[in-house]
């Protein structure tokens, strides 16, 4: 017990730290804090060389920023700036086209289902939207806060996401001009958050002319995919459109392209008035970043295209029910698998196994 509490880095423990950062830090990282939380093992830690900050969940980056140093000023990003491009393609819920464009930010409100670092809650809030974030994990909202620069001028709900969704549906006391659905999908996604009835629960907090945008990880080769898509596609009356957040690497093997995992960002109207569309940015709308001038505004050649009613014919399942979520629990196996070995390129295996 002794051995294990004072020599095991894994435990977690001010002098446990210590012993870690001893080996991180010769390797140019360094772990800033950590903690056991209710949804696993939660951890902030910097790459020191490279220059950025992640916040980690198990096997999974909840995501990260740049860190501002004399370099980066020098070619003038005085602003932080996310790691991942995903996390920005998802503010462009703002730039969906509706009647009611011509209100000003102040006037809107925001709903933010899953917080990670808080890169598209932290811009809501900048652009004067009043925002609501549901998190499930006190420490992911702690670290966002300490870590990543969340404001406080948020309101915070702690709680389950599919029971809080399901109350505020029921009392439908507010409805959202935006709606934001971005949980853990490292291979074991929450999938109770994909389900027909959580995204029905879910739509009717929208305004009647608000947009949501929803993002997913995974393979569009797996039945799997194919299903959730194909659920959040028929949830908002295929009002959608759907884009990757990086282009293909052209070095990909044959190997790889068969099996390419992908984030996904999902854009939905409520209103069934036609082909959904996105005004250009404005310089407002890019919060004097570098990376939102690249990333914010989807791409055309980007978007994919949803599965079509023949293919989903072939599939046994079309969509997820709370009645067939155990059948695809089963299925998140080689999905976790592969999203490990990709962890496993983003981040060194001595890393992961010491932070």
């Amino acid at each position: 017990m002794i051995h294990t509490t004072w020599f095991n880095p894994h435990f977690v423990s001010p002098h446990t730290d210590v012993l870690a950062n001893s080996t991180l830090q010769a390797n140019q990282w360094n772990l800033l804090e950590r903690a056991e939380s209710n949804t696993g093992y939660i951890s902030v830690l910097e790459n020191l060389d490279a220059g950025y900050r992640v916040l980690r969940c198990d096997h999974s980056l909840l995501g990260g920023e740049w860190l501002i140093t004399d370099e980066r000023r020098r070619q003038g990003i005085t602003a932080s700036e996310p790691i991942y491009s995903v996390f920005e393609i998802l503010e462009a819920v703002r730039l969906v086209e509706t009647p009611n464009n011509s209100a000003p930010d102040n006037e809107k409100s925001a709903l933010v289902v899953g917080l990670g670092i808080g890169t598209a809650p932290k811009a809501l809030v900048a652009h004067g939207i009043d925002t609501t974030v549901v998190e499930l994990d006190p420490k992911v909202h702690e670290y966002a806060t300490k870590y990543f620069d969340l404001p406080p001028n948020h309101v915070a709900v702690l709680e389950d996401a599919v029971s809080w969704v399901q109350n505020a549906s029921t009392s439908a006391t507010k409805q959202y001009d935006y709606i934001i659905h971005d949980v853990f999908t490292g291979g074991a996604e929450p999938l109770p958050l994909f389900t027909e009835s959580f995204l029905g629960n879910l739509r009717s907090l929208l305004k009647p002319d608000g947009v949501v945008a929803v993002n997913y990880a995974g393979d569009l080769a797996d039945s799997s995919t194919k299903q959730i898509i194909n659920t959040i596609n028929l949830a908002f009356d295929r009002q959608c459109r759907m884009f990757r957040d990086t282009e293909q690497s052209s070095e990909q093997s044959s190997e790889a392209e068969a099996t390419d995992f992908l984030n996904m960002v999902i854009f939905c109207k409520n209103a069934a008035d036609g082909k959904l569309e996105f005004r250009a940015p404005v310089e407002a709308d890019y919060l004097g970043t570098v990376s939102r001038r690249h990333y914010l505004a989807p791409k055309k050649e980007l978007e994919l295209k949803f599965p079509t009613e023949e293919e989903m014919q072939e599939e046994s399942v079309q969509t997820l029910t709370v009645d067939n979520l155990t059948e695809f629990e089963k299925k998140q196996i080689e999905s976790a698998k592969r999203h490990w070995k990709i962890m496993r390129l983003v981040v060194p295996d001595f890393v992961w196994e010491l932070w």
